[in-house]
């Protein structure tokens, strides 16, 4: 069964890419309000969540849809939406421009990366998903789904230590060799309709 989410590769001279060059003196220009994990413990697990920051300029960038209350976590290749009272960790973020949010207990993290090929839905996820989870997971289920310009999509339900879960979607775009994770902990209504705004860039 194949559920509904949310709301090309081109030829040419190759293109900067953030994710795997060096930063340019435009990028570092652009980069002033980047923001960067400043630590998880296991007791701050639940406060945290990261997403790829807008760059604007000539990457491909994407607007999610922003429900009532909520909004846009802008980014390169993807984005999302959070309730507006969820606030974000100051920092300086890495190359993959990952950022952290967080509010009382609850978060939804995004992880994006490169991939040239698509992912197996039973490969393990990032470190970086596992330690946003918490810790190794104790189970683990995933459906399809579809999301607009992925060319592979799926969402998984994570059994977590305690009794608790997590839910999160991947989804891979071969236009922008994208891999995205987008991770929601605990499970939560909130949680999950934060996973429905993910928006991938074409």
């Amino acid at each position: 069964m194949t559920a509904t989410l949310g709301p090309g590769a081109t030829t040419g001279p190759p293109r900067h890419d953030p994710r795997l060059h060096q930063p340019t003196r435009a990028d570092r220009r652009r980069t002033w309000t980047w923001l960067a994990v400043l630590g998880i413990t296991p007791v701050c697990v639940g406060i945290v969540a990261w997403a790829a920051v807008g760059l604007n300029g000539n990457y491909p960038t994407v607007k999610p849809p922003v429900p009532t209350g909520w909004k846009a976590v802008p980014g390169i290749y993807a984005s999302f939406s959070v309730p507006r009272s969820w606030s974000l960790e100051q920092g300086l973020s890495d190359p993959a421009g990952d950022v952290f949010f967080g509010a009382g207990g609850r978060g939804v993290g995004e992880s994006v990366t490169q991939a040239t090929r698509p992912p197996s839905p039973a490969s393990p996820p990032p470190a970086i998903v596992t330690t946003f989870l918490g810790g190794p997971y104790t189970g683990r289920s995933y459906i399809p789904v579809r999301l607009k310009n992925a060319d592979r999509a799926f969402e998984y339900h994570f059994a977590l230590s305690g009794g608790r879960a997590a839910e999160a979607v991947m989804a891979w775009a071969r236009g922008t060799q994208s891999l995205v994770w987008l991770v929601a902990v605990p499970a939560s209504p909130t949680g999950r309709r934060s996973l429905s705004t993910l928006a991938l860039a074409p």
